[in-house]
């Protein structure tokens, strides 16, 4: 226990609220509040989201402790936290409080599914997001409003319709998600209907005692499946895909956790113009204009069922209706015209036109129309004299693969091209490739013009890489991740996860039904009809051939993958290790020194060490040793990188050539120890999504591998895919900002003269640690974009800690927290070395020298522009109300997800937190936990207060003891 000569100034009423916002490892509240469960209480929210306080007995024992203990509470302060961990989790499934272990390791295999939907709303936020367009979000005509005689009133403004012109990139993204859900169909429909429904399920003999082969492995509740015919046979299980989406459906609306049932003090603001950066926009997190989007894909999904039931070599002999496979198209094209159509909301609450919510509703009714059609169909025609081969899957699949890798093709270039017109050219990509294949897998031509297609189809995929390679040698998108290929490497890593998970549950089930133990028939019914069930042969449960494609291509991405993450993570250690010396990894400048307390030694231990060269110091070769380990995972955007040069290698060599060879003149033959991996690599896979899942059972925070991805994705409004992850932030930023505007506004005071004298002094300092950051950002962003009347700036401050705000997300998704937003300086990526920083800590002390008091290593953004000025409203711009931004950040070099947010020099926001844990009883090297319980974050904390607005006499800040720095 640390101790300290005791005494403390005396207490006035607490006006400053310190809220703590936790990040993706989930800290429950006592966690955050550094303190024993039964020292919390809730003090506002509900099981979803919640606010946090010490116990009255805890907070008074607290806050008379010395300053600067690890627990210690100012006098002036109200410490809470903000939990919102429970969101979009298993907690808002129906029924999900009783499924168990069972079903929670259910619902984390369908998250693990619905990464690839996750990934294709990452790549809409990281295209190039267009300015607010003014016919479609201004004010239009003032409405006059009902009063209370009966005259109209005007009323509120409300906006003009919005246009259904689309946006290229939003168009293509918004494409390839419904290409997303059409692949997670057919892969479905190719179980329930070729693999079960045609393969492992015969048709039944002629003879007086009518048999039905089966497969071994059928499992006995399918039997009931051989006593009805192929087209009730088929109809009946066509019922499966369309159960599977609807569960996806409730999965991932299950995790709706918007902001309903209150009401911010927003909700009672004024409205700026949609202006500036997209988290500035009052309309960002408020209600989205996309329920037409889910009622869009699931019409095509029952659209592309019925079409698969009816598409047939056997229409003439055995289905009526043969015109059902082009009314599914049609419903499957105006699908496509739908979702690519939709009025934009980047960030402004559009009124769409009126039209646009009753077309969604026409596109769904049109799929369940034909699907229902083709149901009747397949029951009502006559009984095939041959198992009728559906030819829908063995196609659609495998132009569906195309399209998705050329749309994801086309996104390396998006933000590189500037022209308008340019962005929309590459839209012909997926449409020449799709066209080339489909007219192979369709006509079947000779080999010249065979091989002459599928060369125009692999050009078309590989011709965004000549701007990918432009922008990198010429380095104009250095400051955007992965120089300007975002997009594109979300989408691509998107659309190889699909394939993958499609060819792991088709193999999967094809694998698993070609062995068994063979049975004599056993009697059904009435005896007339029997099941002799037998082992297979491999040709008869064959599988469209894309799925082996697939497989092949998932060892290709292993294969590529390892080699690439190998030179790029482990190559630098490599080199590190024929070092004649080790590598030096420096501090973070400007770290606080430790006082007293236990950890004096250690601290002095590694801070006094100019370099590795001081003698033996094994405090000093742990935290060396951690700074080492952090730097291996900065390199998480290198990494990226290269699982997506490995999709799409993966792509150019499998989805295009290999699915248009045939058995006679095929283009490219695979070779047998490539194809024989696929099954045992997809067996690996399996394994790990099932290990994951169930890690994800025992335990909480960390332990829930799938968990920390799902959060990431979360933040992200839902606004390409409808099935993707449910965003948590619609509900967690206003649910902050109307925490924040309830202490600035007094609302707990009941005396309205009173809370009129101490609203006024009260302030707020947002303490945020990792993706918390990233909220708190948001918070303060939309409190100037939908302000409170009458506000005061200058109440509210940011303590950051463990962000990632500057080199990940910032670079990640350039238009939504780039520099452009966040008001800070640009970053380049990663470099190829054992510290990947290290070029930017030399490049800042070689600018301005090193150590305390050092000039910024590069200008902050000016005070708020001014109303009309023209110049962009960002994050420092608002924090700024005096000399100095009321921002402080807190990162380390042993932190393996934190990073300074204006630079790795000397500078006004960044600042060290010590590397070694305090409030640990060992010697513990800190990581990207314990910055609450650091000495610097009670120095960051009272620096934070002091650049605040001053809050007058009745409100004046108590004394406080100021602790220098090292020297």
């Amino acid at each position: 226990m640390e101790s300290a000569p005791s005494g403390t100034p005396t207490s006035p009423p607490p006006h400053i609220l310190e809220l703590r916002i936790h990040g993706i490892a989930n800290a429950l509240p006592y966690g955050s509040l550094d303190l024993p469960q039964s020292e919390v209480v809730q003090s506002d929210g509900d099981a979803l989201g919640s606010f946090w306080t010490p116990t009255p007995d805890a907070e008074a024992r607290d806050k008379a402790l010395p300053p600067g203990h690890v627990r210690a509470i100012r006098p002036d302060v109200r410490r809470e936290a903000y939990s919102w961990s429970a969101m979009a989790r298993l907690g808002g499934l129906p029924f999900g409080g009783v499924l168990g272990v069972l079903g929670t390791v259910a619902v984390r295999l369908l998250w693990a599914a619905m990464i690839p939907f996750g990934l294709a709303n990452a790549a809409y936020w990281a295209r190039r997001i267009p300015a607010p367009e003014a016919g479609a979000h201004e004010a239009g005509t003032t409405e006059p409003a009902a009063s209370g005689s009966g005259r109209r009133e005007p009323g509120p403004r409300r906006p003009t319709s919005g246009t259904l012109r689309p946006e290229a990139t939003a168009a293509l993204t918004r494409v390839f998600a419904l290409g997303l859900t059409l692949l997670f169909v057919s892969a479905v429909a190719t179980v329930a209907l070729s693999v079960i429904g045609t393969r492992c399920i015969g048709l039944a003999t002629a003879a007086p005692d009518s048999v039905v082969p089966v497969c071994a492995r059928i499992p006995s509740a399918l039997y009931g499946l051989a006593r009805l015919d192929v087209g009730d046979r088929l109809a009946l299980l066509s019922l499966v895909p369309v159960l599977l989406v609807t569960v996806l459906v409730l999965v991932a609306h299950s995790g709706q956790v918007r902001f309903e049932s209150k009401f911010s003090v927003m909700r009672a603001g004024r409205t700026v113009p949609p202006s500036g950066p997209p988290l500035h926009r009052a309309g960002f997190w408020s209600q989205r204009t996309g329920s037409g989007l889910l009622w869009a894909h699931l019409g095509a999904a029952l659209a592309l069922t019925g079409q698969y039931l009816t598409w047939t070599r056997y229409a003439d002999a055995g289905f009526p209706m043969p015109g059902l496979p082009v009314a599914g198209l049609v419903v499957i094209l105006g699908a496509c015209v739908f979702v690519a159509l939709r009025t934009d909301d980047d960030g402004v609450q559009a009124v769409a036109p009126r039209a646009k919510g009753p077309a969604g509703i026409v596109v769904f009714a049109a799929g369940l129309l034909v699907w229902l059609l083709a149901a009747w169909a397949c029951s009502a025609g006559p009984k095939p004299p041959k198992m009728p081969a559906l030819i829908g899957l063995d196609l659609v699949p495998a132009l569906l693969g195309v399209g998705l890798c050329g749309i994801a093709a086309t996104g390396l270039a998006w933000r590189t091209t500037r022209s308008v017109r340019g962005v929309a050219a590459w839209s012909l990509v997926p449409v020449v490739a799709t066209a080339c294949v489909a007219f192979v897998l369709v006509t079947e031509p000779d080999g010249p013009l065979r091989h002459l297609l599928v060369a125009v189809a692999v050009l078309a995929i590989l011709s965004p890489v000549a701007v990918v390679l432009a922008a990198v040698l010429l380095r104009r998108r250095r400051y955007e991740g992965w120089n300007g290929a975002g997009p594109g490497v979300f989408l691509l890593v998107s659309a190889a996860a699909a394939a993958v998970y499609s060819s792991l549950l088709v193999l999967g089930v094809q694998w698993f039904l070609r062995s068994g133990e063979a049975a004599p028939p056993k009697q059904l019914g009435n005896g007339l009809v029997g099941l002799p069930r037998d082992v297979p042969e491999i040709d008869l449960v064959r599988v469209p051939p894309i799925y082996t494609e697939f497989g092949t291509a998932s060892v290709v991405i292993a294969l590529v993958f390892v080699v690439l993450v190998g030179v790029a993570l482990a190559g630098p250690y490599v080199m590190d290790a024929v070092r004649s010396r080790d590598l030096w990894i420096p501090r973070a400048p400007r770290t606080a020194g430790l006082p007293y307390g236990p950890a004096v030694p250690a601290w002095r231990a590694v801070a006094d060490a100019p370099d590795s060269d001081g003698g033996p110091n094994p405090v000093l070769e742990r935290v060396l040793r951690g700074r080492k380990v952090a730097a291996m995972s900065h390199r998480a955007e290198l990494a990226g990188g290269a699982l997506a040069a490995a999709c799409y290698v993966a792509a150019l060599l499998a989805h295009v050539p290999l699915i248009t060879q045939h058995s006679d003149t095929g283009t490219y033959q695979t070779p047998l120890w490539l194809s024989g991996l696929a099954v045992p690599a997809l067996g690996v896979l399996a394994a790990t999504l099932v290990a994951s899942a169930l890690a994800g059972t025992t335990g909480g925070g960390p332990s829930r591998p799938w968990g920390l991805v799902w959060d990431l994705l979360c933040f992200l409004p839902r606004s390409a895919h409808p099935f993707g992850p449910p965003s948590y932030a619609e509900r967690a930023v206003p649910e902050v900002r109307s925490r924040v505007d309830a202490w600035l506004t007094g609302a707990d005071i009941a005396d309205e003269s009173e809370r009129e004298r101490v609203a006024p002094t009260r302030r707020v300092v947002l303490s945020a640690h990792s993706i918390g950051a990233v909220l708190a950002a948001a918070v303060i962003l939309i409190r100037a974009g939908n302000p409170v009347p009458d506000t005061v700036d200058g109440r509210l401050g940011l303590l950051s800690y463990g962000t990632q705000l500057r080199p990940f997300l910032g670079r990640f998704f350039p238009d939504l927290l780039g520099p452009t937003t966040t008001g800070t300086p640009p970053c380049t990526g990663p470099a190829w070395s054992a510290d990947p920083w290290g070029g930017q800590v030399r490049a800042a002390r070689a600018a301005v020298g090193s150590g305390p008091g050092a000039v910024p290593a590069a200008p902050l953004t000016p005070e708020r522009p001014e109303p009309g000025s023209g110049e962009q409203v960002t994050l420092m711009s608002l924090l700024t109300c005096g000399a100095k931004p009321a921002w402080v950040n807190l990162w380390r070099r042993t932190d393996f997800m934190g990073f300074p947010v204006v630079g790795y020099g000397s500078n006004e926001v960044d600042r060290g937190a010590e590397e070694m844990d305090r409030s640990a009883y060992l010697f513990a090297v800190a990581a990207h936990s314990g910055y609450q319980s650091s000495w610097a974050y009670h120095v960051a904390l009272d620096e934070v207060v002091s650049r605040l607005t001053p809050a007058g006499p009745s409100g004046a800040q108590p004394a406080v003891t100021r602790r220098g720095e090292p020297g």
